[in-house]
């Protein structure tokens, strides 16, 4: 993999090709360089953003990527624990409030450069960069963009490309449809050259940061125990290298994606738990991921539907990820894979906006039996594990002016069952369930 990197770094150099990056609300463009000579009283950085308050009540206890603990960025709901009685110690409800999504986004114009046309976004909101940060205010996007006529090249931080800004799921929860759904923010080198008039070619170099990461073991020594860290790709040295294809029309979008990760889990293996010698290792775990979506836009109504059938998905914060085999000094590595699909529908009214989210997610388990460690989310070998997640989640908004009320009942339900030696569940499942109901005001500006 490694002799195809440089010519592809040569060819996001060479080209200048990019894609558009805007916020999820706003369709993706290439935008035309300027014709005229620009106004520089109209350069400079515009402020937006919104107030944000979150209210939501739990049936039972919950997994969250962000905050630990019921937090906004619901998973699933945790597997039955019962006590010496009996009786289900995670079978407790709760009630949240938080205003930690409340953002500020500032857009950047300037002069053009290098005949293009350039932009920049920063923007930022009180949902820290780790669990016990929360009120923090943090880093959510910082990217530049050089537009010219038919191409873009893009850098920073942004959208991860499986998070496609055309196509995601509109409902009001902040978890944005995972983990049915992949969604992660990172840095990367974005470019996209434009094709034909509606056929967008997307290329992208990515890395990883804050806790859209990939798990493996700590210390970087294989076996250790389970720490989510940029470090395992940052020296496989190989970027996450992602291409996609994108059709737009008046009122269809489709577009399809190939995504290639590669980390190393560890530098050294130990010969013993305890042991000071230790032998390096150079074992890579590969991983490729394939994404398909469409959407379909009427006077009435707005549909989107997208399939992911990927591998080691963990920093997507999907379920998943990978297991280690062997024993020192061989320590191997291969992929969980999940395949998850989820359709969305929703008005278009500008005051009242129904909708409702279905997902569904699977555990494929890895191909190879007989691990002795799992580097994962929800899956494990040998132990409990995720075999399927189903979410369903009727919402409805009332929009007056800059203010939102929505509300939203989420229903989500994990079978729980005990995985095989490849984290693959063969036989009976308990059925867990947590409904969530949401209530959220938001005053734009």
């Amino acid at each position: 993999m490694k002799k195809f990197l440089l010519p592809l770094m040569s060819l996001f150099l060479a080209t200048n090709v990019a894609l558009a990056q805007t916020t999820p609300s706003t369709p993706v463009t290439i935008t035309k360089p300027t014709e005229k000579k620009p106004d520089a009283s109209s350069w400079g950085i515009k402020f937006s953003g919104f107030v944000r308050n979150d209210v939501y009540y739990d049936t039972r206890q919950v997994v969250s990527a962000r905050p630990a603990v019921q937090g906004d960025l619901l998973l699933y709901p945790t597997n039955v624990s019962n006590d010496v009685n009996g009786n289900d110690i995670n079978a407790a409800s709760s009630l949240t409030m938080l205003a930690i999504t409340t953002r500020l986004t500032g857009t950047v114009t300037g002069p053009d450069a290098f005949g293009a046309k350039t932009s920049a976004i920063i923007e930022g909101e009180f949902f820290g960069n780790a669990n016990g940060s929360e009120d923090v205010f943090r880093l959510r996007h910082a990217y530049a963009k050089l537009d010219w006529e038919k191409t873009q090249l893009a850098f920073g931080q942004y959208w991860h490309p499986l998070f496609v800004t055309e196509c995601y799921p509109g409902v009001i929860s902040f978890n944005t449809g995972i983990p049915f759904q992949p969604f992660a923010r990172n840095p990367q080198i974005r470019l996209t050259q434009k094709l034909g008039k509606e056929v967008n070619l997307i290329l992208a170099a990515v890395s990883q940061i804050e806790a859209f990461v990939s798990p493996g073991p700590t210390g970087s020594v294989a076996l250790a125990a389970v720490t989510p860290s940029s470090t395992f790709i940052n020296d496989a040295v190989i970027p996450n290298l992602h291409a996609q294809l994108q059709y737009k029309g008046n009122s269809v979008l489709l577009g399809a994606a190939i995504d290639y990760k590669e980390l190393r889990p560890a530098l050294s293996v130990a010969s013993a738990p305890a042991a000071a010698t230790k032998v390096s290792t150079n074992e890579r775990i590969k991983s490729v991921s394939f994404e398909a979506y469409a959407k379909l836009t009427t006077k009435d109504v707005v549909a989107k539907v997208e399939y992911v059938s990927g591998q080691n998905l963990y920093d997507q914060l999907m379920i998943g990820g990978y297991l280690a085999y062997g024993a020192a000094p061989t320590i191997t590595y291969k992929p969980i894979k999940v395949n998850s699909f989820w359709i969305d529908v929703a008005g278009t009214g500008k005051k009242v906006v129904p909708g409702i989210f279905f997902g569904y997610t699977k555990n494929n388990g890895a191909s190879d039996v007989n691990a002795v460690a799992s580097y994962s989310r929800g899956i494990s070998a040998a132990v409990a594990s995720i075999d399927n997640i189903l979410r369903v989640a009727p919402r409805i908004e009332v929009i007056s002016g800059k203010f939102k009320f929505g509300t939203e009942i989420e229903v989500t339900t994990a079978a729980y069952g005990t995985a095989d030696t490849n984290a693959k569940v063969t036989g009976t499942t308990n059925n867990v369930t947590n409904t969530r109901l949401l209530f959220i005001t938001s005053y734009s500006f």
